[in-house]
């Protein structure tokens, strides 16, 4: 039987007493093959989002171009990427911005080797221009970027040519290091920005190596299909823009393997266990949702990018050290994200959903994970899920809440059994670690992926997708050849081993290869001062462990409201506020955000039932 765990935060009895003593090619080769029908839509059906992913998959269904169109002429930046369109990557100038313009429109701008280094020159290039205050990352076409070249990766793990298998982690490492170099940039602006009460994070940031010699702002935009690779691009910049063409996903497990690049440092700090359900299941969100959960900074139409990117050519050089200036003008553009009403109406991030997507994600293992679902999914009142749901204040299994659990069952039991236990822990782990650990876990969680002697559902589910059956050349349906199939013959022993214990455990266990280095990840803090900040800082604050440096110009998070309701906030008075004042104190706090109240009343809602 499984075991019961309810889970109940304590910002349940913060909200019920006021009084309380202070103290969210990798993607596009994972969806589904296409019909006859879907592969032959003309572009100009293109509307909806199932729709914009049959086109992600068609495009890696045939070769790749590398002659692409530029953003909109007529625009400064349109006007310079037109001078050649054949670049995988292109620096723009217009006054203080410089513009990283991913260029591989035909494969949805997915990561190449050759990618990776020139973004990360161009990168480097940015930081060291004296007249770069701002840099702005975005791409061409309907995406971001849809992932990176992981049939490359596991063709080289494959080779039977040891020099050749040790080359097959050379693309993560690199991708990791201009990852990490992006993720210092955000850290530096949220330790600068989060205010009184946020030493410990200025403190760490300092002991990195001092603060940036040329501090620069970095903003990503998510336009369109943003998943795998060009999520490990976009969410560790302190400014992330989502539109209403966001589709924002990290669907690793879907080819066996799990979602890397940092991202699970990011995931382990969602409200809840949004985190965990994304990880997991690899579910595409929109835009709306990316911005209200968190994954996103700022929500604006699409159609006003260029007119915002000209808008940050002309901040002053004091939008390099300041960044707050480079999100009021970013502010400027605001658009309402709760106009997307069907989206947000069957969204599993509010509500009733909600409640069961903690509750269900919750749980401490995958085996219990699938067990609520399942219970869920059955509606049966009588039931373990359904007695505890009701205690979490979910009176009844509504028909959403069941459909929600059946969908769910349903895509979990398509992923790699082994990749889940493995995202499942990982998660959980990266709850504990500052930037550059978590990079380095990641690393080895990557190695341990590559290295085929210990398990090769990688290659099987990366072949699976992008390649055709040589048997009738056609792509491959259905589910992968998971090895183990189920979860139930996935030795938690055997996993623990391999992935999360020390080197010489894991070599006993079988690991071969080697974990790659990555030299511009420094080393742990040895100074007294800088490890007391680190560990200050991890421990957070109020009952959720609010970072108050992570993430500073997103929405509030659950965790901060909780702080904040606890009165260990920087915006808590002597009388800490109740529910009711909780709204009002947080707009004087960070202003008057568009969906701030939406968010933080459905979670003053949902706490309130479970108290």
């Amino acid at each position: 039987m499984r075991t019961s765990r309810l889970l109940r935060t304590t910002t349940s009895s913060l909200l019920a007493r006021p009084q309380a003593s202070t103290a969210a090619a990798r993607l596009a080769p994972f969806l589904p093959t296409l019909s006859a029908a879907s592969r032959t839509m003309s572009s100009k059906r293109v509307n909806t989002a199932n729709a914009r992913l049959s086109q992600v998959s068609r495009q890696f269904s045939s070769s790749v171009s590398m002659s692409v169109s530029a953003p909109k002429s007529g625009s400064a930046a349109g006007a310079n990427a037109a001078l050649d369109d054949n670049k995988l990557v292109k620096l723009l100038s217009e006054g203080g911005l410089r513009t990283i313009l991913l260029n591989r429109e035909k494969a949805l701008n997915a990561l190449n080797q050759q990618m990776v280094d020139l973004i990360d020159a161009a990168l480097d290039e940015c930081i060291q221009a004296a007249a770069c205050n701002v840099i702005l990352l975005r791409g061409t076409g309907r995406a971001l970027c849809s992932g990176g070249d992981v049939l490359a990766v596991v063709k080289a793990a494959d080779s039977s040519d040891a020099k050749v298998r040790n080359t097959a982690l050379d693309f993560f490492q690199s991708e990791f290091q201009l990852d990490y170099k992006i993720a210092r940039l955000g850290e530096a602006a949220n330790a600068h920005s989060a205010g009184k009460g946020a030493e410990d994070a200025r403190t760490l940031t300092k002991s990195k190596g001092g603060e940036l010699k040329k501090p620069k702002t970095f903003v990503s935009v998510m336009d369109g299909i943003t998943m795998g690779g060009g999520v490990g691009l976009s969410v560790h910049a302190p400014f992330r823009v989502a539109t209403e063409r966001t589709m924002f996903a990290m669907p690793e497990t879907g080819i066996g393997y799990f979602p890397d690049v940092g991202v699970t440092r990011v995931l382990a700090r969602l409200d809840g266990r949004i985190g965990q359900y994304l990880g997991m299941t690899g579910a595409r969100i929109s835009g709306e949702e990316a911005y209200l959960v968190g994954l996103a900074t700022h929500y604006i139409t699409s159609g006003n990018i260029d007119a915002l990117a000209h808008r940050l050519s002309t901040l002053p050089a004091e939008s390099a050290l300041n960044p707050s200036l480079v999100s009021q003008a970013l502010h400027e553009f605001d658009a309402d994200p709760l106009a997307a009403n069907e989206t947000l109406a069957k969204s599993a991030f509010f509500g009733d959903r909600r409640i069961a997507l903690d509750y269900v994600f919750g749980q401490l293992s995958c085996e219990s994970i699938f067990s609520c679902l399942d219970e869920i999914a059955s509606a049966k009142a009588d039931s373990q899920a359904a007695v505890e749901l009701a205690e979490l204040g979910l009176a009844q299994i509504t028909p959403e809440v069941q459909a929600w659990a059946q969908q769910t069952l349903k895509d979990l039991k398509t992923k790699s059994p082994r990749a889940l236990k493995i995202t499942h822990q990982a998660i959980l782990e990266a709850r504990r670690f500052d930037v550059e650990e978590a990079f380095r876990f990641d690393m080895r969680l990557a190695t341990a992926f590559c290295d085929f002697s210990i398990g090769r559902d990688f290659y099987t589910g990366v072949t699976h997708v992008l390649e055709r059956d040589p048997a009738t050349g056609k792509r491959r349906t259905g589910i992968a050849a998971w090895d183990p199939p189920s979860l139930d013959k996935v030795s938690d022993t055997q996993i623990r081993a391999q992935f999360f214990s020390d080197l010489d455990t894991a070599r006993k266990a079988g690991l071969q290869m080697d974990v790659p280095e990555l030299p511009s990840v420094p080393a742990p803090a040895t100074s007294k001062e800088a490890r007391q900040a680190r560990d200050s800082l991890l421990r957070g604050k109020g009952p959720l462990r609010w970072e108050q440096s992570h993430n500073v110009f997103a929405l509030p998070s659950e965790a901060e409201c909780a702080a904040l309701l606890e009165g260990n906030h920087p915006a808590a008075a002597a009388v800490t506020p109740d529910s009711a004042e909780l709204i009002d104190c947080l707009k004087r706090h960070k202003g008057h955000l568009p969906g701030l109240e939406f968010k933080v009343a459905d979670w003053i809602k949902r706490s309130h039932r479970s108290a």
